[in-house]
């Protein structure tokens, strides 16, 4: 999307050069998950408050800042547990990126293994082929072991250049929230 159509679709502050998500809430907890009672530092973000800031930041450029903007309606001003929600919704994108970099690597050293058993499934196919008689019960073996490390080497390909590119590019934009600018306002 075209910086001028997001400027039409988020408030754009020309001064610092920062987009600015709007955020309306009543409370400083409805930012969080209403099953979460943990305090406010360790406390899970809504479902849909994260994925509506999410969605944001894949809308908006890597290189442009963000800034968050709560509007708390039914609160005065406490900085005590502003600077707790801030330093939670710090923690909680952390959390986030933990998460989604050690599942990263878990895909990847899956991917690995789909290697070596497809590459082996090749090889005892070719390696049957080569020395085995040419019955039918050898054909559907070698046949077998060949389809099967295709198919192996197939979901590595897959793994790889499909499911752990999504999870680097949401890593990407969690790391971009965290570099954001949290701010409350009050009516």
């Amino acid at each position: 999307m075209k910086i001028k159509d997001l400027k039409r679709l988020y408030k754009y502050n020309h001064e610092k050069k920062t987009f600015v998500i709007d955020v309306q809430l009543e409370d400083y907890r409805d930012a969080y998950s209403e099953w979460d009672f943990s305090p406010f530092n360790n406390r899970d973000l809504d479902d849909d408050l994260t994925e509506y800031l999410l969605e944001c930041s894949y809308e908006i450029p890597a290189k442009m800042p963000l800034v968050i903007n709560f509007h708390i309606l039914n609160q005065e001003k406490n900085d005590s547990r502003e600077k707790k929600s801030i330093s939670g919704m710090y923690n909680y994108f952390e959390y986030e990126m933990r998460k989604l970099k050690n599942h990263r690597m878990r895909m990847i050293r899956d991917t690995i293994a789909f290697f070596m058993v497809g590459s082996v499934l090749l090889v005892i196919g070719a390696l049957l082929d080569s020395y085995l008689p040419h019955t039918l019960l050898t054909r559907v073996l070698t046949e077998g072991f060949s389809i099967g490390g295709w198919v192996m080497i197939w979901e590595m390909f897959s793994a790889w250049f499909f499911d752990i590119k999504k999870i680097s590019y949401k890593i990407k934009h969690f790391m971009k929230l965290k570099e954001s600018t949290i701010e409350y306002t009050y009516p």
